[in-house]
């Protein structure tokens, strides 16, 4: 596939629709579910990446003419940034481009639990019509929504709640300055402090060591009763055995989630079906606006790249030494 494959995509911005067109280099969109997606990928000097397929070296060793690789999306923990940079492949991703979408599918998802939205779908499914049967459910006003992580979704999801629901918004980042906290108005907090005062709590951090299984059995009891947790950042963050074990046991009130770990989950895992929980395929960013906005930012990085000019986002650095732009 051609750059002007992809001219669909930007029919409100013809600048780049026009350098597309005229575009020469072989660029790749790679996917994880086609017959053989490294090796139909071997002429590509640039791909445009899904999350589906894990880049290491032995995945670089297949694709020799890979100069740029744009994760089509924020999160990069399926990209080895040392393999790339080994490899002499620049590689990027579009932090900027999933935010509103997934911003506001958090708040969604955090409406749906509280609004019981799920048992009454199924309660009309089901031919009946009794409001009063179903579970009671809660307002979002007044409440106190707990964030785990102040990056760019975090925020959005902080002004929503604290601005559009008159929410007490707290947060847990060790990377965001008091000062910043308080513009957007936000309480820093230590991440017990969060979890423990939570309302609503929201996870919206990065897939690490030191985050995998974040939220255990021991955070679980330390939420309130009538609490919920919403993930939409990354599956390995929640211990998924302790979560249904903390709805089964009325620990806390419900979850959403749009992520999970392995993805997809097991056709017979509860977390698909479990009354308390509403799910969501990691879905969040599937909407016309973050799609093109994403698809608009790994594209402009191919274009820089190729043109000579240093792309956003750079997500290994050190492959600099190896690369040079003209300024």
């Amino acid at each position: 596939m051609s750059l002007s494959d992809l001219t669909h995509v930007w029919s409100e911005a013809p600048q780049l629709s026009d350098a597309l067109s005229a575009f020469p280099q072989s660029v790749t969109r790679l996917i994880s579910d086609s017959a053989d997606p490294v090796g139909s990928a071997k002429p590509a000097q640039a791909i445009l990446a899904a999350s589906g397929i894990r880049y290491n070296d032995e995945v670089f060793d297949q694709l020799p003419n890979l100069r740029i690789l744009v994760r089509t999306g924020i999160g990069i923990d399926n990209v080895d940034r040392d393999a790339a940079t080994r490899h002499r492949v620049v590689f990027c991703n579009t932090p900027d481009g999933p935010t509103e979408s997934t911003a506001e599918h958090t708040v969604a998802l955090m409406l749906a639990v509280a609004k019981q939205v799920k048992p009454g779908m199924e309660q009309l499914a089901a031919g009946e019509f009794a409001p009063r049967g179903l579970p009671m459910g809660t307002e979002l006003m007044g409440k106190t929504v707990g964030l785990v992580g102040l990056g760019r979704i975090g925020g959005r999801v902080a002004h929503i709640c604290g601005r559009g629901f008159d929410m007490r918004v707290l947060a847990f980042d060790p990377y965001i300055a008091a000062e910043r906290a308080a513009e957007i108005g936000v309480e820093l907090a230590d991440l017990d402090t969060v979890i423990s005062n939570a309302d609503f709590l929201s996870l919206h951090a990065p897939s690490t060591p030191e985050t995998y299984q974040l939220m255990n059995a021991a955070r679980f009891a330390q939420m309130k009763d009538d609490a919920v947790l919403l993930n939409l950042a990354r599956g390995p963050l929640v211990d998924q055995a302790a979560l249904l074990d903390a709805l089964d046991n009325g620990q806390i009130r419900g979850a959403g989630l749009d992520v999970f770990d392995p993805e997809p989950p097991p056709v017979d895992s509860r977390l698909r079906t479990h009354p308390k929980i509403v799910a969501t395929p990691h879905s969040s960013t599937t909407t016309v606006e973050g799609r093109a906005r994403i698809e608009h930012m790994a594209v402009k990085a191919v274009l820089d790249f190729f043109n000579g000019r240093q792309p956003k986002d750079i997500c290994n650095p050190a492959v600099l030494e190896q690369v040079r732009f003209h300024r």
